[in-house]
């Protein structure tokens, strides 16, 4: 179902290109449900003109695209390797993931539809590369993640969720489960979107190990290594691994970027004011944040690896 792509060296990512492209960002419209679904598409210079990989991007609830396209790190990814990013805007600032049920006219709103819209409409345009289209997302964008993996298996290629697990009417819709790559970034000390998972009116939210090991499963994976990441730096009172899980089945993988004491954040390499003491841009209030890897870097080293056929 899935075929490998040649993974470039760890080294090679561990930094941005200064540069970006000058391309302005296009608005997308669609009419969907009686109302305008908009989303931003970023298409870098090296990307225009041909069929090309597109990341979709979502944001957590009660948050803006233009807001999470700035602060993800992204874009600048995307400009040094050409590839698209996608950011679309939720209705009411949440998606619907069944645990919340935003509303268009009285009727819930359909994001599935939603997405498939536009994937086909950038696959029928010839701007996306229809085995190559992946989704990523933070906190309830990740549950959007999860839901997009488990609907769309024929046109997600891979899913990288971050600071959350699945929840189990997710999972539940998602049976039978299809393979498919999936990469977790979560914080053993999430209060938002707890690492251990908790119970609640909409239903339960399963832990990371349990979402791990449900897509293990899916997947048909056998073996699991665990790698300590470098710690760059000292102020940081996180730390990081790497758990990859081996021997999948259909060119799959899971891999969880697992951060000791980490907060719910999208973590961010460290920057040059690190012993400034001052809190990243999350913290305190949601927990540490890693400063040990770039979120944004992680995820397309990940998703580079797959695409459908």
């Amino acid at each position: 179902m899935f075929c490998t792509l040649r993974r470039l060296p760890f080294a090679a990512f561990l930094f941005l290109l200064a540069g970006t492209a000058a391309r302005a960002d296009e608005i997308l419209t669609y009419k969907w449900q009686g109302v305008d679904r908009t989303a931003i598409l970023h298409i870098p210079e090296g990307a225009a003109g041909r069929p090309a990989p597109v990341v979709i991007v979502m944001y957590g609830s009660d948050d803006k695209a233009v807001n999470f396209q700035k602060n993800s790190g992204f874009d600048a990814v995307a400009d040094r390797d050409d590839f698209i990013t996608l950011y679309p805007e939720a209705i009411d600032g949440a998606w619907n993931i069944r645990s919340r049920k935003p509303a268009i006219n009285g009727e819930p709103v359909d994001d599935i539809g939603f997405f498939r819209t536009m994937i086909d409409d950038l696959v029928n345009r010839k701007i996306a590369d229809g085995t190559r289209i992946y989704a990523t997302g933070f906190s309830f964008g990740a549950l959007m993640t999860y839901t997009l993996g488990c609907a769309l298996p024929d046109r997600i290629s891979a899913i990288a969720p971050v600071a959350s697990a699945i929840n189990e009417r997710q999972v539940e819709d998602c049976k039978p489960g299809h393979p498919m790559p999936v990469m977790m970034v979560n914080g053993t000390s999430d209060d938002v979107q707890r690492y251990d998972g908790y119970i609640r009116s909409f239903g339960r939210l399963l832990s990371v190990p349990e979402a791990a090991e449900y897509w293990r499963r899916v997947d048909g994976c056998s073996g699991e290594n665990l790698t300590p990441l470098p710690h760059l730096n000292p102020h940081d009172l996180t730390r990081a691994s790497l758990v990859q899980w081996t021997g999948c089945q259909a060119g799959t993988a899971v891999q969880l970027y697992r951060i000791e004491n980490g907060g719910h954040c999208w973590p961010r390499l460290a920057r040059s004011d690190a012993g400034s003491g001052i809190d990243p841009a999350d913290g305190p209030r949601f927990g540490g944040c890693s400063n040990d890897f770039e979120t944004a870097v992680e995820v397309w080293n990940f998703f580079r690896q797959y695409h459908g056929v």
